[in-house]
This record gives structure tokens, C-alpha cells and sequence, in this order.
């Protein structure tokens, strides 16, 4: 009996141990981006050039 009462008291001494040491460190916000570092899609689609093209054979009117 008196080793389980000093197991579980260990248990409850490192659980409440970790929740201290997370309930303590500080976490930092990350700063806003500024408006010049974000994608402009619009500006990417618009101004896209010499693109690979497909092209497809339309064999569906041709019968034997």
C-alpha cells in the first residue's frame, strides 16, 4: 500500500510539475505582415505568359 500511495504521488507531482512549466512559459503573437509581402493573385493569373497549351484531337465524327 505505502509504494502505490508513492507512485501516485510522484504521478501527481510531475503531472502538476508539466502543468506548471506550460501554464507559465509565455508565448509570443507573430507580428503582422506587412501588405507588400502578400501573393497578388489577380496579378499572378493576368500576368502569366509563354504557358504550356494543350491540345486535344477531336476523333468523335469519325466512323469506320
Amino acid at each position: 500500500m505505502r509504494k502505490i500511495s508513492l507512485v501516485a504521488f510522484a504521478a501527481a507531482a510531475i503531472l502538476a510539475g508539466t502543468i506548471g512549466v506550460l501554464a507559465s512559459t509565455t508565448h509570443r503573437t507573430p507580428s503582422t505582415t506587412p501588405t507588400s509581402a502578400r501573393i497578388d493573385t489577380m496579378q499572378m493569373m493576368s500576368g502569366a505568359k509563354n504557358l504550356a497549351t494543350e491540345h486535344f484531337d477531336d476523333y468523335s465524327l469519325i466512323f469506320n
